[in-house]
């Protein structure tokens, strides 16, 4: 198992590397976010996680050691392989996800090629307890958890259980409208009901 490469960027592409390490070159696969610092002809090290298959030894590199570490966290989930892991950490930083996961909001995370509504949900759902404490640490204190139901103005318990109704977890939910009610249009939608469902609504990316 290959854990880092040290060596110097030889090609890039446009969606790997091609990291020439003492006259070998190794295709690596990197993130949009990583692609954009990197330069032909710099020297660097990349953790890799690597994928043996039985036509293919495919390696994937990250700059920082936190993004190698989530993203097999992410492809732990069933539904999320390395292209869809890929994909988030190309989208939003390591500390973005974690906060988007941890806050039970699944918006953020279908704006990554191919991740739908279902997989954000699932992602919440299987790793919203086991995200690195470092992360979560790098998170302002006030979002690291959700708002305390005596604090909650009387018609956020009914937008939340209308969104339950919908088939939306619980977590999901009171977390989507704590966060509308802490926004700009806080005052507004919190004298009008049918504001406040359509405003989650759009937010976790529906229809209405």
């Amino acid at each position: 198992m290959i854990a880092w490469l040290s060596g110097v960027c030889h090609r890039i592409a446009s969606d790997h590397i091609v990291l020439d390490v003492s006259g070998v070159g190794y295709e690596v696969f990197v993130t949009e976010r990583d692609l954009e610092t990197l330069k032909n002809g710099a020297v660097l090290a990349l953790s890799i996680h690597t994928v043996v298959r039985e036509d293919a030894l495919l390696l994937y590199g990250f700059v920082e050691l936190a993004a190698r570490d989530l993203f097999r966290l992410l492809t732990s989930v069933s539904g999320v392989g390395p292209k869809g892991a890929l994909a988030l950490l190309s989208c939003l930083s390591p500390a973005e996800i974690a906060h988007t996961i941890h806050a039970g909001q699944p918006g953020p995370l279908t704006n990554a090629k191919g991740i739908g509504k279902r997989t954000s949900e699932l992602l919440i759902v299987r790793l919203r307890d086991r995200l690195p404490v470092e992360l979560l640490a790098e998170l302002p204190e006030e979002q690291t958890s959700p708002t305390p139901r005596s604090l909650r103005p009387p018609i956020a318990d009914d937008a939340i259980s209308a969104l339950i109704h919908l088939g939306y977890k619980s977590p999901i939910a009171a977390s989507t409208i704590d966060a509308l009610l802490e926004g700009p249009e806080a005052a507004t939608r919190a004298g009008d009901l049918g504001a406040l469902i359509t405003a989650a609504l759009a937010a976790l990316r529906i229809d209405g």
